[in-house]
């Protein structure tokens, strides 16, 4: 949990206590465990972690996007402050109240664009979709709409590329496709699934730039989902850090970068040969732990080099680190 002062800045969203879980025929997955998070009016939050952390779990269930799978969301809210100011439990809603938020107050850039864009209509048809359901505009105002947002996320010749089929469109450009979508009805929130994953090293340096010029030019929040620390230092002024289902740090990316505080933060960074290992990597030994079993106590535990007997006793509660920093970690003091 953030702090108070923190709490009584008025999040945009603010997540508490999320557990979402798989039930599979081997058993259940508990994918998001106890996570709770926030992000303010025109801030910018990353979660980051390894595949298979929780990271793209949270932002599903935020959507509600978990519905024909085996998902369950087990508990936890998830409250979204509206333009009047009103708060409201996504969670709670019905499914007919969702669908009006979920492109109109907050919308998802998804890590394949390939995938998510229809292969069959034209891109500026699928972004004039939104307006039009979302705001009632006319076809023809609806296309004017797309054009302009196309030539906003810096698609040369929009005139033309409106009537584009994705397959005729650049991964990087598909990706400015999703972007112009997301954006359409000016989200209060925008969550952004590792939407560079897919995309050459040139082309994701271009997409972030986008994304960040938006998100200040419109002021809207930004949950930023990535296994970057590269890409977090340049875009987020919040990180949490999520292993195994479970928020294990957060706090301003400066800081959490600069002094971390939970073990698994720290073999993060070390795996990245231009940050603190200075030039010389050190990868994490084992692997992340069956999701169908996960390990007692602290579930980073087996892996980290600080673990002791008490490790193991119980699962650690976020800790208040400091006036804006938390941490799961019994020994997060003398680890930093």
């Amino acid at each position: 949990m953030l702090s108070t002062d923190l709490a009584e800045a008025a999040p945009t969203l603010r997540i508490d206590g999320l557990q979402t879980s798989f039930h599979t025929d081997s058993g259940i997955v508990r994918a998001v465990s106890d996570v709770s998070l926030a992000v303010r009016h025109g801030e910018t939050l990353a979660v980051v972690g390894e595949s298979g952390s929780g990271k793209s779990v949270t932002g599903l269930t935020v959507m509600r996007l978990l519905g024909r799978t085996a998902a369950r969301i087990e508990s936890g809210q998830v409250l979204l402050r509206g333009r009047d100011g009103r708060v409201v439990d996504l969670l709670a809603l019905p499914e007919r109240q969702m669908a009006k938020v979920r492109g109109r107050d907050v919308a998802m850039v998804f890590q394949d664009p390939m995938s998510s864009l229809n292969p069959v209509f034209p891109v500026g048809e699928q972004i004039a979709e939104t307006i039009r359901i979302h705001r009632g505009a006319s076809r023809a105002e609806a296309r004017r709409e797309a054009v302009a947002l196309l030539e906003q996320v810096g698609i040369s010749d929009p005139e033309s590329r409106v009537d584009a089929f994705p397959h005729q469109l650049s991964g990087g450009m598909r990706q400015r496709v999703m972007i112009a979508i997301a954006l359409a009805c000016d989200p209060l929130l925008l969550i952004a699934d590792e939407p560079t994953t897919a995309l050459d090293v040139t082309i994701q340096a271009q997409i972030v730039a986008l994304l960040r010029r938006l998100q200040l030019e419109r002021a809207m929040a930004m949950i930023f989902v990535t296994h970057d620390l590269k890409l977090v230092e340049e875009i987020a002024d919040q990180v949490a850090v999520m292993y195994a289902g479970q928020v294990v740090e957060q706090g301003p990316t400066a800081e959490v970068l600069a002094r971390p505080l939970h073990p698994y933060t720290k073999a993060l960074l070390d795996c990245v040969p231009h940050g603190r290992a200075a030039g010389r990597m050190r990868p994490i030994p084992g692997a992340l732990p069956n999701p169908l079993a996960p390990p007692q106590g602290c579930r980073f535990h087996p892996r980290c080099p600080h673990a002791m007997p008490a490790c193991v006793a119980a699962v650690p509660a976020l800790e208040q680190a400091a006036l804006d920093r938390v941490v799961r970690c019994i020994r997060w003091r003398e680890v930093a």
